[in-house]
């Protein structure tokens, strides 16, 4: 069965500051964007990579990335929306029909691991719809408006979503179709898929799958990336 990776990064960025976008930052002399398109590019059932990014940026993409990326089997570079939502809808809509599956990914988890992006492709497979998420190391209390404690949440059902995210192309189609229009905003893709009535798999995945958001979160991606190699 075809994959088709879409690969997000046309968010602001706000929180890291600076004249550069988070997907164009380096980790270890490279941009975080390459980082994670080698991840996908890695895996052998995925066929396509549909890259998202803000309008500003497509130019200078193609001007300086365009013959690496055709190596990478980058076959579009899209357009970003207004909300994340409206981003990936855009890079879905450019996949090739013929997918049967679909994975969305934040461009911004480069560390995620070739194994993990698998086990949610073949779970896709088994279940039509599967998430990457992390279990809660935490303990998680609910506060009122007073910020006073009401409970504490058991952990051990608790799970921090992350991407890929992965669905069967028809599922998804039809949940962004169903959302388009509402105006309604959701945080992730999987919740769409749930408020839709469609059960999400959770793939167990780790803490090093981290969201490049903060300068910290760079020097921890660096970290990482030397405990890897040695």
């Amino acid at each position: 069965m075809k994959v088709s990776a879409v690969l997000v990064g046309a968010g602001l960025g706000l929180r890291m500051g600076g004249p550069v976008k988070k997907p164009f930052l380096e980790i270890q002399g490279k941009p975080i964007f390459l980082r994670t398109i080698e991840r996908f590019s890695e895996i052998g059932l995925v066929s396509e990579i549909i890259f998202v990014v803000g309008e500003s940026e497509i130019k200078s993409l193609r001007e300086q990335w365009q013959a690496t990326l055709d190596n990478y089997r980058v076959k579009k570079i899209v357009a970003g929306g207004k909300k994340r939502q409206d981003s990936v809808y855009n890079g879905i809509c450019q996949t090739d029909p013929n997918a049967g599956i679909i994975l969305i990914h934040d461009v911004v988890r480069p560390l995620v691991r070739k194994e993990h992006i698998e086990a949610v492709i073949h779970k896709v497979e088994e279940s039509h719809a599967a998430i990457l998420a992390a279990p809660m190391k935490a303990t998680v209390k609910e506060a009122g408006m007073d910020m006073f404690i009401q409970r504490t949440i058991p952990r051990s059902s608790l799970w921090m979503a992350q991407t890929p995210q992965g669905f069967k192309r028809d599922l998804i189609v039809k949940v962004f179709e169903q959302f388009k229009n509402t105006g309604r905003e959701f945080t992730d893709d999987a919740e769409m898929a749930e408020k839709a009535g469609y059960p999400v798999c959770i793939v167990p995945g780790t803490d090093e799958n981290i969201k490049i958001t903060t300068p910290e979160d760079i020097r921890l991606a660096e970290a990482l990336l030397l405990r890897w190699v040695n």
